[in-house]
């Protein structure tokens, strides 16, 4: 009968519930699940800075210098953001400047004052 109940033991600890994950399944599991989020909170014309780089068809190529920089659709803070460039970015841009803002390639706006000209470029 001792026989029995090691077996017993033996066989209620060996088998989980199937809402147990634990250890690198659960990892694996997360993994999964935030690179979906990922991929649902990504812009819907899949725009980002680093998609998005300077070719310099402009002239004029510009490194954000700001930690993040909101580029609008129009030269004013009431335009709607379109993109958001991290600090470091190189951006194509235009020897137009109106209101404090420069236009971006692709009728795009930013704050002047966070573009720095790369050495080269004609930006005026």
């Amino acid at each position: 009968m001792a026989e029995r109940r090691s077996m017993s033991n033996w066989t209620t600890t060996a088998i989980r519930k199937p809402w147990q994950i634990r250890g690198w399944p659960l990892v694996f599991i997360t993994g999964i699940v935030l690179t979906i989020l990922a991929m649902l909170d990504a812009p819907a014309d899949h725009s980002t800075s680093a998609i998005r780089t300077a070719d310099g068809s402009t002239g004029c190529q510009l490194r954000v210098s700001a930690a993040e920089l909101r580029v609008r659709s129009a030269p004013s803070t009431d335009a709607a953001q379109v993109e958001v460039l991290s600090e470091g970015a190189v951006v194509d841009g235009t020897t137009t400047v109106t209101g404090g803002f420069r236009e971006l390639e692709g009728d795009r706006w930013a704050a002047d004052q966070f573009l720095t000209p790369m050495p080269g470029t004609n930006c005026g």
